[in-house]
């Protein structure tokens, strides 16, 4: 009976058990809930790393119901840097092609309107697409007044010719462009017109011309020059240079104190900064004896030379001259001066210098 029993309890029991293995293996999944909004969940990380997006509501075609697309909200590509040439042509378009406009006013030595003078010029044109020259020409009315106009560029020259006249004055190139500061840009006004000169010729007397250079030794003695023989003379002449200097090296590398000193021979000099090339008739009045210059190692202008231009009355007002004065100092003792003399000379008595103007009546290439 024992045994009986016990086979029946294994039997049930067995039983149980493959009941209870066919109901667990039937148990459906759990999946989990929708998300909450407002939840402290935190995202995975490859939710962190997906790109953002944005939704937009499209009408769907088969239903009445909105359609949730999605946008990537990512800003636009960006544009392609731009190169430096392009940078420098779009600088030149915008500063350097300006109107061209110049109003002028041409008169003579005397103040009077040079009228059907020929005024003739060249526009430089560097706008970042073209280089090139622009040329321009028109005509002095009765008053000796002209515009020029209907242009673009960036600067402007002009030249004015008129048989019997040359040209006498500079400062005839103007400046539009805004790459310049303002101080060196041409502003045109009508009612301030550009004045431009000229010399009505009255007869040109022979020049003599002036080409010297000469090497010495250091005297602190006169030197006496004759500018129409060419030649150190032991008095006379037509100028004196008298010099000084620190014993020793003189130099850059050794900077000592020295002076020279620059004489009319009976008569005067006047100093000049100006283009002697336009100076047809010299001054009559403000010559002075002398003029020293010294070359100081107290100042920042030190210099082992001197260049000077000067106008010259000389051999009791018998000559007249334009003369450019140069001077090296002898940097050792032993080293030689040079001195070197350049221009020309009217031997006539007179301060006529039309001669020059021979040079300047063409208009240059």
């Amino acid at each position: 009976m024992k045994i009986r029993r016990s086979i029946y309890l294994f039997v049930v029991i067995c039983a149980v058990l493959i009941a209870l293995l066919v109901w667990f293996g039937k148990k459906p999944s759990e999946t989990p809930g929708p998300t909450v909004a407002g939840t402290n969940t935190v995202p995975s990380a490859t939710a962190s790393v997906a790109p953002k997006v944005r939704q937009q509501t499209v009408a769907s075609t088969s239903t009445n119901a909105p359609v949730a697309t999605t946008i990537p909200s990512g800003r636009p590509p960006a544009q392609p840097l731009k190169t430096k040439g392009d940078q420098m042509k779009e600088a030149l378009a915008e500063f350097n092609d300006e109107d061209v406009v110049l109003y002028g006013k041409v008169i003579d030595q005397f103040g009077a309107p040079v009228a059907n003078a020929t005024v003739a010029g060249s526009i430089q044109v560097n706008n970042g697409t073209r280089v090139g020259t622009d040329k321009i020409a028109v005509t002095t009315d009765a008053n000796g007044m002209f515009t020029v106009s209907g242009y673009r560029g960036k600067t402007l020259g002009i030249w004015v010719t008129k048989k019997g006249y040359v040209m006498a004055t500079t400062g005839t190139s103007f400046v539009y462009s805004h790459l310049w500061s303002e101080g060196e840009r041409y502003d045109p006004d009508p009612n301030n017109p550009a004045v431009i000169k000229m010399w009505k010729l009255q007869g040109a007397e022979r020049l003599t011309g002036i080409d010297q250079r000469y090497k010495f030794h250091f005297t602190d003695a006169p030197v006496n020059v004759d500018l129409l023989t060419g030649k150190i003379v032991p008095t006379g002449g037509d100028i004196k240079i008298t010099m000084s200097r620190t014993p020793g090296e003189v130099s850059e590398r050794t900077l000592q104190d020295w002076s020279v000193q620059v004489e009319a021979v009976n008569g005067g000099l006047i100093e000049s900064t100006e283009d002697t090339r336009f100076v047809y008739q010299l001054p009559d009045s403000g010559y002075q004896a002398s003029y020293a210059y010294t070359m100081s190692t107290n100042t920042q202008s030190w210099h082992g030379a001197l260049n000077q231009m000067f106008y010259l009355e000389t051999r009791n007002g018998q000559v007249f001259g334009k003369l450019n004065f140069g001077i090296s100092i002898n940097q050792k003792p032993d080293d030689y001066v040079w001195v070197e003399l350049h221009g020309e000379l009217n031997p006539n008595g007179s301060r006529n210098f039309e001669a020059d103007a021979n040079a300047m009546a063409m208009k240059p290439q």
